[in-house]
């Protein structure tokens, strides 16, 4: 295949624009050509190479064909008009190269060396920096059941009331797909999360019953377990997520520190400190 003349104009270019770069990938000469914008060609083969896999549907090939398309059109109609040759857009150009071609080093550099964080790791942060998960506003922890209708959540009630299990309750009778194999059980939530439920609970004391609840999915039967007012520490299942995120992030920050300071040690370097005076 032959690409318009404009593709090997700027090489620097054509890597920020994968799209346009896939136009002029070679391919064998009775290889059917999908779309195409002047020479430059998109075929049959380079489409099932960007997206590949059986459960592609036609919808989905065609909308990456409309994006090459109209990708295409505008890299063209910028070459044309000599985009490429401005030095703005060379420096762009330069960086963007640079940052690929790092990116591809780190990623084979770190590739057999990768981040774990253990359940030990977790804990720890969260007990020796328990400061930093604290509540900004009021949270309830509760159980529900939701039910079909108002009679359904009445008898439910009564049967809570004198004495029946909560949770073999959930188990057996609740609609909430999510919660019911957990005995009802929401976790802590604020206003914001469930503003019904937690309107039910304004008055309730621990363990106490609400009425029904109406909502578009039927009627809720609420207990309250636990309130926590805001500045009170969150719950480790809570902010667990989050704690494995900063501490992936610390660590490829020291890896990759550790890494500058070896390569500090095998090349020459310096930093003319009188110009920041």
């Amino acid at each position: 295949m032959t690409c318009s003349k404009n593709c090997y104009r700027h090489v620097g270019w054509i890597a920020l624009t994968t799209l346009a770069l896939v136009a002029c990938e070679s391919s064998h000469e009775t290889d059917p050509v999908v779309a195409r914008v002047d020479k430059a060609k998109l075929t049959v083969a380079v489409l099932t190479d960007q997206i590949p896999g059986t459960d592609v549907t036609g919808e989905e090939r065609r909308l990456y064909v409309d994006k090459w398309l109209q990708q295409e059109l505008l890299y063209q109609e910028a070459l044309d008009q000599d985009f490429a040759d401005r030095a703005r857009v060379r420096r762009l150009i330069d960086q963007a190269t640079r940052d690929l071609i790092v990116a591809a080093y780190l990623d084979e550099t770190f590739e057999d060396t990768q981040i774990e964080i253990t359940d030990e790791d977790v804990e720890q942060r969260y007990h020796l920096h328990s400061e930093r998960y604290l509540r900004t506003e009021a949270a309830i922890h509760a159980q529900h059941i939701l039910v079909g209708s108002r009679r359904d959540a009445n008898s439910l009630r009564q049967a809570l009331l004198r004495g029946e299990s909560f949770e073999d309750k959930a188990r057996d009778l609740s609609l909430h797909l999510e919660t019911h194999t957990e005995g009802g059980d929401l976790g802590f939530f604020t206003a914001s999360d469930y503003p019904g439920l937690w309107e039910a609970c304004a008055n309730l004391t621990k363990d106490q019953i609400s009425q029904p609840v109406s909502s578009e999915r039927g009627y809720h039967i609420v207990r309250l377990l636990e309130r926590k007012e805001p500045g009170t520490v969150q719950e480790l299942a809570d902010v667990e997520q989050r704690i494995r995120i900063e501490l992936v992030r610390e660590k490829h920050v020291q890896r990759l520190d550790d890494l500058i300071t070896r390569l500090k040690d095998d090349h020459s370097w310096q930093i003319d400190e009188t110009l920041f005076e």
